[in-house]
Protein backbone atom coordinates (compact mmCIF):
# COMPACT_ATOMS: atom_id res chain seq x y z
CA UNK A 1 0.00 0.00 0.00
CA UNK A 2 3.20 2.24 0.99
CA UNK A 3 4.74 1.73 -2.38
CA UNK A 4 1.26 2.00 -4.49
CA UNK A 5 0.60 5.63 -2.81
CA UNK A 6 4.34 6.25 -3.57
CA UNK A 7 3.54 5.91 -6.71
CA UNK A 8 0.75 7.58 -6.70
CA UNK A 9 2.42 10.60 -5.15
CA UNK A 10 4.69 10.14 -8.24
CA UNK A 11 2.53 10.26 -10.82
CA UNK A 12 0.88 13.33 -9.21
CA UNK A 13 3.96 15.06 -8.75
CA UNK A 14 4.98 14.19 -12.70
CA UNK A 15 1.39 15.77 -14.09
CA UNK A 16 1.95 18.80 -12.01
CA UNK A 17 5.24 19.33 -13.47
CA UNK A 18 4.48 18.66 -16.98
CA UNK A 19 1.21 21.29 -16.25
CA UNK A 20 4.05 23.47 -15.51
CA UNK A 21 5.92 23.78 -18.34
CA UNK A 22 2.63 23.81 -20.59
CA UNK A 23 1.81 27.20 -18.95
CA UNK A 24 3.75 28.79 -21.20
CA UNK A 25 1.39 28.85 -23.74
CA UNK A 26 -0.96 30.51 -21.47
CA UNK A 27 1.04 33.28 -20.90
CA UNK A 28 1.59 33.86 -24.32
CA UNK A 29 -2.04 33.82 -25.41
CA UNK A 30 -2.49 36.17 -22.36
CA UNK A 31 -0.09 39.09 -24.14
CA UNK A 32 -0.70 38.30 -27.79
CA UNK A 33 -4.13 38.41 -26.73
CA UNK A 34 -3.51 42.21 -25.22
CA UNK A 35 -1.98 43.04 -28.53
CA UNK A 36 1.29 42.34 -26.99
CA UNK A 37 4.89 41.46 -29.44
CA UNK A 38 5.83 38.20 -27.79
CA UNK A 39 9.11 37.42 -27.98
CA UNK A 40 10.77 34.22 -27.94
CA UNK A 41 11.97 33.53 -24.45
CA UNK A 42 14.09 29.70 -24.25
CA UNK A 43 14.48 27.60 -21.50
CA UNK A 44 18.09 28.71 -19.75
CA UNK A 45 20.60 26.26 -18.32
CA UNK A 46 19.96 28.63 -15.05
CA UNK A 47 16.09 28.17 -15.72
CA UNK A 48 17.09 24.06 -15.42
CA UNK A 49 18.97 25.19 -12.43
CA UNK A 50 16.22 27.47 -10.31
CA UNK A 51 13.78 24.89 -10.98
CA UNK A 52 15.74 21.47 -9.55
CA UNK A 53 17.04 24.02 -6.38
CA UNK A 54 13.27 25.06 -5.91
CA UNK A 55 14.15 27.79 -3.46
CA UNK A 56 15.18 31.28 -4.54
CA UNK A 57 19.01 31.84 -4.41
CA UNK A 58 20.13 35.28 -5.10
CA UNK A 59 21.56 35.75 -8.29
CA UNK A 60 25.37 37.01 -8.60
CA UNK A 61 25.17 40.51 -8.50
CA UNK A 62 22.40 41.46 -6.96
CA UNK A 63 22.07 42.97 -4.16
CA UNK A 64 19.23 43.78 -1.37
CA UNK A 65 19.32 47.07 0.61
CA UNK A 66 17.57 46.67 3.72
CA UNK A 67 14.58 48.70 5.76
CA UNK A 68 14.93 51.86 3.88
CA UNK A 69 12.20 53.69 5.67
CA UNK A 70 9.09 55.27 3.71
CA UNK A 71 7.42 57.33 6.55
CA UNK A 72 8.74 59.71 9.07
CA UNK A 73 6.92 58.05 12.21
CA UNK A 74 9.55 55.70 12.68
CA UNK A 75 6.94 52.65 12.80
CA UNK A 76 8.91 49.42 11.70
CA UNK A 77 5.85 48.42 9.29
CA UNK A 78 6.64 51.52 7.35
CA UNK A 79 9.68 49.65 5.96
CA UNK A 80 10.63 48.59 2.28
CA UNK A 81 13.66 46.84 0.74
CA UNK A 82 14.82 47.07 -2.38
CA UNK A 83 16.72 44.43 -4.99
CA UNK A 84 18.96 45.79 -7.82
CA UNK A 85 21.95 45.21 -9.70
CA UNK A 86 24.97 45.80 -7.29
CA UNK A 87 26.44 49.25 -7.64
CA UNK A 88 23.33 50.73 -9.72
CA UNK A 89 22.62 54.21 -9.01
CA UNK A 90 21.33 57.08 -10.81
CA UNK A 91 20.75 58.63 -13.53
CA UNK A 92 20.55 54.77 -14.69
CA UNK A 93 16.69 54.99 -14.68
CA UNK A 94 16.09 51.68 -15.07
CA UNK A 95 12.34 50.05 -14.37
CA UNK A 96 10.56 49.74 -10.88
CA UNK A 97 8.63 47.33 -9.96
CA UNK A 98 7.05 47.52 -6.22
CA UNK A 99 5.55 44.30 -4.75
CA UNK A 100 3.36 44.16 -1.58
CA UNK A 101 3.07 40.77 0.30
CA UNK A 102 -0.08 38.54 0.75
CA UNK A 103 -1.14 37.31 4.03
CA UNK A 104 -4.99 37.83 4.52
CA UNK A 105 -4.38 41.28 5.81
CA UNK A 106 -3.13 40.17 9.16
CA UNK A 107 0.51 38.28 8.61
CA UNK A 108 3.23 37.93 6.25
CA UNK A 109 6.16 40.04 5.75
CA UNK A 110 8.68 41.76 2.55
CA UNK A 111 10.93 38.93 2.74
CA UNK A 112 8.91 36.14 2.50
CA UNK A 113 6.96 36.18 -0.83
CA UNK A 114 7.42 37.34 -4.75
CA UNK A 115 11.53 36.71 -4.29
CA UNK A 116 11.84 34.61 -7.23
CA UNK A 117 10.13 37.27 -9.39
CA UNK A 118 11.91 40.35 -7.79
CA UNK A 119 15.51 38.71 -8.19
CA UNK A 120 15.01 37.65 -11.47
CA UNK A 121 13.93 41.18 -12.41
CA UNK A 122 17.06 42.84 -10.56
CA UNK A 123 19.13 40.26 -12.16
CA UNK A 124 17.70 41.83 -15.67
CA UNK A 125 18.22 45.15 -15.16
CA UNK A 126 14.78 46.39 -12.90
CA UNK A 127 15.25 48.18 -9.55
CA UNK A 128 12.62 46.19 -7.38
CA UNK A 129 11.10 47.20 -4.44
CA UNK A 130 9.35 45.14 -1.79
CA UNK A 131 7.09 46.80 1.04
CA UNK A 132 5.72 45.83 4.75
CA UNK A 133 2.72 47.73 5.90
CA UNK A 134 0.36 47.67 8.28
CA UNK A 135 -1.72 44.49 9.93
CA UNK A 136 -4.74 43.70 10.89
CA UNK A 137 -5.71 43.69 13.95
CA UNK A 138 -3.87 46.26 15.25
CA UNK A 139 -4.31 48.09 11.88
CA UNK A 140 -8.02 48.34 10.50
CA UNK A 141 -8.94 49.05 7.05
CA UNK A 142 -7.94 51.09 5.02
CA UNK A 143 -4.79 51.39 6.77
CA UNK A 144 -3.02 48.95 4.53
CA UNK A 145 -3.87 50.34 1.54
CA UNK A 146 -2.91 53.88 2.79
CA UNK A 147 0.50 52.16 3.57
CA UNK A 148 0.92 50.77 0.17
CA UNK A 149 0.22 54.42 -1.87
CA UNK A 150 2.47 55.95 1.26
CA UNK A 151 5.32 53.25 -0.27
CA UNK A 152 4.12 53.67 -3.81
CA UNK A 153 4.84 57.99 -3.21
CA UNK A 154 8.10 57.38 -1.80
CA UNK A 155 9.46 55.38 -4.28
CA UNK A 156 8.29 57.95 -7.26
CA UNK A 157 10.06 60.66 -5.21
CA UNK A 158 13.41 58.24 -4.16
CA UNK A 159 13.75 55.96 -6.15
CA UNK A 160 16.00 58.20 -8.74
CA UNK A 161 18.32 57.85 -6.52
CA UNK A 162 18.74 54.09 -6.57
CA UNK A 163 18.86 54.14 -10.28
CA UNK A 164 15.37 53.37 -10.89
CA UNK A 165 12.99 55.35 -13.67
CA UNK A 166 9.87 56.99 -11.12
CA UNK A 167 7.96 56.92 -14.56
CA UNK A 168 8.10 53.49 -15.26
CA UNK A 169 6.78 52.02 -11.89
CA UNK A 170 4.84 48.90 -11.90
CA UNK A 171 3.00 47.35 -9.13
CA UNK A 172 2.26 44.08 -7.78
CA UNK A 173 1.47 41.72 -5.49
CA UNK A 174 -0.14 38.38 -4.29
CA UNK A 175 -3.17 37.59 -2.46
CA UNK A 176 -3.87 40.21 -0.25
CA UNK A 177 -0.83 41.77 -2.06
CA UNK A 178 -2.96 41.29 -5.50
CA UNK A 179 -5.98 43.45 -3.96
CA UNK A 180 -4.02 46.00 -2.68
CA UNK A 181 -1.93 46.34 -5.98
CA UNK A 182 -5.09 46.57 -7.68
CA UNK A 183 -6.39 49.02 -5.49
CA UNK A 184 -3.52 51.38 -5.20
CA UNK A 185 -3.12 51.27 -9.46
CA UNK A 186 -6.71 52.35 -9.50
CA UNK A 187 -7.05 55.11 -6.99
CA UNK A 188 -4.43 57.08 -8.31
CA UNK A 189 -3.60 60.39 -7.51
CA UNK A 190 -7.24 60.10 -5.29
CA UNK A 191 -7.19 62.51 -2.81
CA UNK A 192 -9.86 60.47 -0.77
CA UNK A 193 -7.27 57.55 -0.73
CA UNK A 194 -4.29 59.88 0.38
CA UNK A 195 -5.11 61.52 3.70
CA UNK A 196 -1.85 63.83 4.20
CA UNK A 197 -0.36 63.30 0.87
CA UNK A 198 -2.97 64.45 -1.57
CA UNK A 199 -0.30 65.91 -3.46
CA UNK A 200 1.77 63.21 -4.18
CA UNK A 201 1.97 61.51 -7.59
CA UNK A 202 0.63 57.62 -7.17
CA UNK A 203 0.23 56.92 -10.58
CA UNK A 204 1.90 53.18 -12.21
CA UNK A 205 2.88 52.19 -15.69
CA UNK A 206 1.07 49.36 -15.51
CA UNK A 207 -0.27 46.52 -12.59
CA UNK A 208 0.24 42.72 -11.79
CA UNK A 209 -2.15 41.56 -9.69
CA UNK A 210 -1.73 37.70 -8.65
CA UNK A 211 -4.38 35.72 -7.28
CA UNK A 212 -5.86 38.01 -5.86
CA UNK A 213 -9.38 39.49 -4.24
CA UNK A 214 -11.07 42.19 -5.96
CA UNK A 215 -14.78 41.45 -4.91
CA UNK A 216 -15.98 42.02 -1.08
CA UNK A 217 -19.53 42.00 -1.58
CA UNK A 218 -20.13 38.82 -3.75
CA UNK A 219 -19.68 35.89 -1.58
CA UNK A 220 -19.00 33.69 -4.42
CA UNK A 221 -15.92 36.21 -5.16
CA UNK A 222 -14.46 36.08 -1.97
CA UNK A 223 -13.72 32.26 -1.72
CA UNK A 224 -15.16 31.03 1.71
CA UNK A 225 -18.55 32.09 3.43
CA UNK A 226 -16.88 32.01 6.58
CA UNK A 227 -14.23 34.45 5.60
CA UNK A 228 -16.86 37.87 5.59
CA UNK A 229 -17.35 37.74 9.35
CA UNK A 230 -13.83 37.22 9.82
CA UNK A 231 -12.78 40.80 7.70
CA UNK A 232 -15.41 42.26 9.38
CA UNK A 233 -13.88 41.21 13.00
CA UNK A 234 -10.36 41.37 12.38
CA UNK A 235 -9.63 43.90 9.26
CA UNK A 236 -12.72 46.32 8.61
CA UNK A 237 -15.08 47.18 11.17
CA UNK A 238 -18.39 45.76 12.36
CA UNK A 239 -21.14 46.40 9.68
CA UNK A 240 -18.54 47.54 6.95
CA UNK A 241 -20.87 46.76 3.99
CA UNK A 242 -20.01 50.41 2.57
CA UNK A 243 -16.32 49.27 3.03
CA UNK A 244 -16.70 46.18 1.58
CA UNK A 245 -17.88 48.24 -1.66
CA UNK A 246 -15.25 50.94 -1.26
CA UNK A 247 -12.62 48.21 -0.99
CA UNK A 248 -13.08 45.92 -3.89
CA UNK A 249 -11.29 46.88 -7.09
CA UNK A 250 -13.56 45.59 -9.49
CA UNK A 251 -15.85 49.04 -7.99
CA UNK A 252 -13.07 51.24 -8.47
CA UNK A 253 -12.13 49.79 -12.75
CA UNK A 254 -12.70 52.95 -14.69
CA UNK A 255 -11.00 54.28 -18.41
CA UNK A 256 -8.11 55.71 -16.61
CA UNK A 257 -7.54 52.49 -15.88
CA UNK A 258 -3.54 51.12 -16.13
CA UNK A 259 -2.79 48.12 -18.35
CA UNK A 260 -3.04 45.21 -16.58
CA UNK A 261 -1.71 41.75 -16.54
CA UNK A 262 -4.36 39.56 -14.16
CA UNK A 263 -2.64 35.69 -13.19
CA UNK A 264 -4.70 33.22 -11.94
CA UNK A 265 -4.43 29.95 -10.87
CA UNK A 266 -8.54 27.72 -12.21
CA UNK A 267 -7.84 25.91 -9.33
CA UNK A 268 -7.19 28.23 -6.44
CA UNK A 269 -8.67 27.23 -2.97
CA UNK A 270 -8.60 30.49 -1.77
CA UNK A 271 -9.73 32.41 -3.77
CA UNK A 272 -11.86 31.52 -6.83
CA UNK A 273 -10.91 31.89 -10.43
CA UNK A 274 -14.33 33.07 -10.58
CA UNK A 275 -13.10 36.69 -9.07
CA UNK A 276 -10.57 37.09 -11.99
CA UNK A 277 -12.68 36.40 -14.68
CA UNK A 278 -15.01 38.86 -13.38
CA UNK A 279 -12.55 41.93 -12.41
CA UNK A 280 -10.80 41.23 -16.07
CA UNK A 281 -14.26 40.96 -17.84
CA UNK A 282 -15.00 44.30 -16.17
CA UNK A 283 -10.86 46.27 -16.86
CA UNK A 284 -12.19 44.71 -20.30
CA UNK A 285 -15.22 46.57 -20.67
CA UNK A 286 -13.95 49.90 -19.59
CA UNK A 287 -10.23 50.22 -19.42
CA UNK A 288 -8.60 52.04 -22.77
CA UNK A 289 -5.62 50.22 -22.07
CA UNK A 290 -4.44 46.90 -22.49
CA UNK A 291 -5.68 44.01 -19.85
CA UNK A 292 -4.11 40.87 -20.22
CA UNK A 293 -5.41 37.49 -18.65
CA UNK A 294 -3.57 33.93 -17.74
CA UNK A 295 -5.70 31.85 -16.27
CA UNK A 296 -3.42 28.84 -15.40
CA UNK A 297 -4.91 25.00 -14.59
CA UNK A 298 -4.04 22.98 -12.26
CA UNK A 299 -2.66 25.97 -10.54
CA UNK A 300 -3.00 26.71 -6.95
CA UNK A 301 -2.57 29.91 -4.70
CA UNK A 302 0.44 31.29 -4.39
CA UNK A 303 2.28 29.01 -7.06
CA UNK A 304 5.13 31.60 -7.53
CA UNK A 305 6.29 31.40 -4.50
CA UNK A 306 9.38 29.27 -5.30
CA UNK A 307 10.69 27.93 -8.33
CA UNK A 308 9.56 25.58 -10.35
CA UNK A 309 7.98 25.46 -14.47
CA UNK A 310 5.46 27.60 -13.51
CA UNK A 311 7.43 30.84 -11.85
CA UNK A 312 9.92 30.36 -14.85
CA UNK A 313 7.47 30.88 -17.38
CA UNK A 314 5.91 33.49 -15.31
CA UNK A 315 8.93 35.88 -14.91
CA UNK A 316 9.52 35.14 -18.57
CA UNK A 317 6.08 36.63 -19.44
CA UNK A 318 6.08 38.89 -16.78
CA UNK A 319 9.94 40.86 -18.54
CA UNK A 320 7.82 40.44 -21.74
CA UNK A 321 4.98 42.45 -20.37
CA UNK A 322 6.90 45.39 -19.04
CA UNK A 323 8.95 45.88 -21.87
CA UNK A 324 6.29 46.56 -23.71
CA UNK A 325 4.89 49.10 -21.28
CA UNK A 326 8.47 50.60 -21.53
CA UNK A 327 9.00 50.43 -25.44
CA UNK A 328 5.09 52.15 -25.64
CA UNK A 329 6.38 54.69 -22.80
CA UNK A 330 9.59 55.57 -24.52
CA UNK A 331 7.99 56.06 -28.19
CA UNK A 332 5.33 58.51 -26.76
CA UNK A 333 8.20 60.31 -24.84
CA UNK A 334 9.68 60.38 -28.27
CA UNK A 335 6.82 61.89 -30.00
CA UNK A 336 6.42 64.25 -27.45
CA UNK A 337 9.48 65.88 -27.78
Amino acid sequence: MGLALAAIACAGLVAQFASGLRSRRYFESALVEAGQVVPRWDWSPQDSRRVVLALPIRPRGVERLRNIAYADDAVHAHRLDIYRKAGLEGPVAAPVLLYFHGGAWVMGDKREQGIPMLEHLAERGFVCVTANYALSPKARWPRHVLDCKLALAWVKKHIAEYGGDPSLVFVSGGSAGGHLAALVALTANDPAWQPGFEDEDTTVAACIPLYGVYDFVDPEKIGNANLTPILERRVFEQGAAEAFAAASPISRVSESAPPFLVVHGRNDVLVPVQSARAFVAALRARSTQPVSYAELPLTQHGFDNFWSPRTVHFVHALECFTAGIVATRTAQREVGR
